[in-house]
């Protein structure tokens, strides 16, 4: 795929989730717009819920053995990306798609760091494990409902759904990568990471896991009422601008750095 195809396909996407979370709660109704009810999807035709996983891949694809998010340098498969880590990778292919309003791919780590979605909460976007107090990448997914945690079901994997490993302590959530290939019946579903270098890896190599499937659409049920609020203009005679958005409190803990920010779950497999 060309730069110039890929960026316009991204282009496109994010235009489409910005519109619809500004569009209003009539959207919801619209069942044309459904990922698997509608008319297109029984057609075989792709959905829109398709096109812009199909977005996170072509991406994730393109940067699996990246030296850092803003160092394109070739690192060998396998090999440690310290500087950039598997939650950071992840959800820099979800903002490549639209899915991280406000958030583009490539945007400064610290804006990954500190994000402030619709909803008001701070998330950071660099981390997976679960650490207070911190929101994290899967917080975003489940407070967004743009992911929903399906369990361990391998085959019902599809290309830009999100893998979320539980191999910490206790079995705590360590590691986080995104589904290129689904399965085919006699392949498992194949998945690209970081932070080190993986690409096309069975799902299974990164067991125990969760599926968490991506849906686009969900953003409008999770996001939808601070996204409408955040589009309407101040009433008439009113001196008031703009509300500022709650954010969560920052903790010093277990890093104060972006640059070089570890996951505490270390590196991964």
């Amino acid at each position: 795929m060309t730069t110039r195809t890929f960026m316009g396909r991204r282009i496109a996407g994010a235009a489409l989730v910005v519109g619809l979370l500004g569009a209003g709660a009539p959207v919801l109704a619209a069942p044309a717009f459904a990922d698997s009810a509608s008319p297109a999807a029984v057609a075989g035709i792709p959905t829109f819920g398709d096109v812009l996983r199909g977005i996170e891949v072509d991406w994730a694809e393109g940067h699996w053995n990246w030296t850092a998010w803003n160092d394109s340098t070739p690192v060998a498969f396998g090999a440690d990306q310290d500087n950039y880590q598997c939650a950071e990778y992840v959800a820099r292919a979800l903002a490549a798609a639209g899915l991280v309003p406000g958030l583009g791919p490539d945007d400064p780590q610290d804006d990954y760091f500190h994000y402030t979605a619709p909803n008001g909460t701070t998330y950071d976007l660099l981390l997976i494990s679960d650490v207070a107090p911190y929101h994290t990448l899967y917080d975003y997914l489940m407070d967004s409902h743009l992911g929903t945690d399906i369990g361990d079901h391998p085959e019902d994997a599809r290309p830009g759904d999100v893998v979320v490993t539980y191999a910490g302590p206790g079995n705590t959530k360590s590691h986080t990568g995104l589904v290129v290939t689904a399965a085919d019946g006699s392949t498992e579903p194949t998945v690209d990471a970081h932070n080190r270098a993986r690409s096309h890896y069975g799902y299974h190599y990164y067991a125990p896991s969760h599926l968490v499937r991506i849906d686009p659409l969900g953003l409008l049920q999770g996001f939808l009422p601070s996204a409408v609020s955040a589009f309407e203009a101040p009433k008439a005679g009113s001196s008031k601008i703009a509300t500022p958005k709650a954010t969560a409190p920052k903790a010093t803990a277990p890093s104060t750095s972006t640059w070089g920010r570890q996951d505490p779950a270390g590196p991964q497999v």
